[in-house]
């Protein structure tokens, strides 16, 4: 009995830690929260990604899209033992993630690339539904920006 009782204990225990912990990975860290755009352009560039806590908003000109639900990548994202300083934001994490970005790209700071969610190959319901949010906000036609290194800005 008192053994179950100190496995108990120390299960709760492990929960308290690692709730703190799950709920710090949904935000965007400050330190990449503004504007970014791509390396070679001029701040004022028609193209940009602006970062905030729990959005990622792609502008290019007067189009501009902004997608939520984000989540940080926790360290099963990496190789076993990382320990670089990049960091990934998933969009709609629960849904069908249509961009991710990251920062710190080779381990160089400052540096962002955002990349956009393919169409896959037709097949069962959940592929249909994913290629049909995909095709939808069609990304890559709309921002120049898919793959192409990021430096920051500022705040926006």
């Amino acid at each position: 009995m008192m053994e179950s009782l100190s496995k108990l204990r120390l299960l709760l225990a492990l929960i308290a830690v690692a709730a703190p912990a799950a709920a710090q990975l949904k935000d965007v860290p400050a330190q990449f929260h503004g504007k970014w755009v791509p390396a070679k352009a001029a701040c004022e560039s028609a193209a940009a990604l602006l970062v905030s806590a729990d959005r990622l908003t792609l502008v290019n000109g007067k189009d501009s899209e902004a997608i939520g639900g984000i989540e940080m990548a926790g360290p099963g994202f990496f190789p076993p033992g990382y320990r670089g300083i990049m960091a990934v934001a998933i969009t709609e994490f629960s849904g069908q993630q249509p961009a991710s970005a990251t920062f710190n790209v080779g381990e160089k700071k400052g540096v962002a690339v955002i990349e956009f969610a393919p169409m896959m190959s037709k097949g069962n319901p959940q592929q249909n539904a994913y290629n049909a949010r995909i095709s939808k906000l069609n990304l890559a036609k709309r921002f120049p920006l898919h793959n192409v290194p990021l430096k920051k800005c500022g705040s926006k």
